[in-house]
């Protein structure tokens, strides 16, 4: 099972889903995020952070290295990183960027009447409309994007 969970950064203007993988980190490996207009005021800490196109995870190491040691998925004394948390989605965002799952959710809504009418038309546009959202996020330099 997988799980997501909606957090809202450190001054509260922000919102990210994330997703935990085969549910084995708890919520408690997120310190905090940092968002666009606040992550600035973060003292930058590469051993416990990872940055992704103005955004900053904080991960509490000691919390994912005793559950993934648990699961045996790293073993004692292993060198774990943010990177790993992250790329691995073991504590990642749910799709590409913090709000993928919004962005999702209303391209959907938006062709909701294209799908009542032409299903096969709906899958077509779906698609070359994400495939064209990933190649803008590649560009902006969102790290999950840069490895689709």
């Amino acid at each position: 099972m997988c799980v997501h969970h909606k957090i809202t950064c450190r001054c509260g203007l922000g919102v990210a889903y994330f997703f935990f993988r085969d549910d084995i980190l708890p919520e408690e490996t997120i310190v905090e995020i940092f968002c666009p207009a606040c992550s600035h005021v973060v003292k930058w800490d590469p051993s416990s952070m990872i940055r992704d196109v103005g955004w900053i995870i904080h991960y509490d190491m000691e919390v994912a290295r005793f559950y993934l040691e648990r699961k045996n998925v790293i073993r004692s004394g292993e060198e774990l990183s943010p990177e790993f948390l992250f790329f691995e989605d073991y504590c990642s965002w749910y799709g590409l960027t913090p709000t993928d799952i919004e962005e999702n959710i209303q391209l959907t809504k938006e062709l909701e009447t294209l799908k009542n009418r032409d299903l096969r038309l709906y899958f077509e546009t779906f698609k070359k409309r994400r495939i064209g959202r990933v190649k803008e996020l590649k560009a902006q330099g969102y790290l999950k994007a840069l490895r689709a």
